[in-house]
């Protein structure tokens, strides 16, 4: 079984959803993301590359797989435009190239 860690932004946008994603999202967390973190996302690629994406009705969660430790660290969750791009990728991405992406997971791994 693992565990969730979240950023600070990842806690921003969990905190913006409506109350009824919310709810339906701690339940795909406890099924589905805590039971087998790999197997029910996709891969990531290019600055991601270590990320995974679970899609959550129309919202993605993008999420670090750290099995060694037993842990997810969840980076951001964001809704996915008409273009069938998400936002949240194009978000992850800046903060990836900048470094402060590795720097959040640390400081959420760290705070537990």
């Amino acid at each position: 079984m693992f565990r969730s860690y979240f950023t600070a932004d990842a806690l921003r946008d969990i905190k913006a959803l409506p109350k009824n994603v919310r709810n339906s999202l701690k339940k795909e967390f406890k099924h589905k993301i805590h039971v087998d973190p790999a197997g029910c996302s996709e891969p990531l690629t290019g600055l991601l590359q270590d990320f995974r994406s679970f899609h959550h009705r129309e919202y993605r969660v993008v999420y670090r797989v750290f099995d060694e430790l037993g842990a997810v660290s969840v980076v951001g969750i964001g809704k996915k435009d008409e273009a069938h791009q998400a936002e949240i990728y194009k978000k992850l991405e800046a903060l990836a190239e900048k470094g402060r992406l590795a720097e959040a997971v640390l400081r959420a791994l760290e705070r537990s």
